[in-house]
């Protein structure tokens, strides 16, 4: 479990940035990338969403301390 955690978060992050990149080109006149910029928002999206939940199961999964 632990290494796709760290895989969908490493992915989410560079989702992240590339969806500040092509909001940047955007802005800057390259409107042909909207479709890109959806659609790697979307990824982005689902991905991250992937990520919380897994990373929540994993944490309620782990067994209490017991106290003495």
């Amino acid at each position: 479990m632990k290494p796709f955690l760290i895989i969908t978060g490493i992915l989410s992050a560079c989702l992240i940035v590339l969806q500040v990149v092509l909001g940047l080109w955007i802005r800057g006149g390259q409107r042909s990338l909207a479709t890109s910029h959806f659609h790697t928002g979307t990824l982005m999206a689902v991905v991250c969403l992937v990520y919380i939940a897994f990373s929540l199961a994993a944490i309620l999964s782990k067994p209490r301390r017991e106290t003495p």
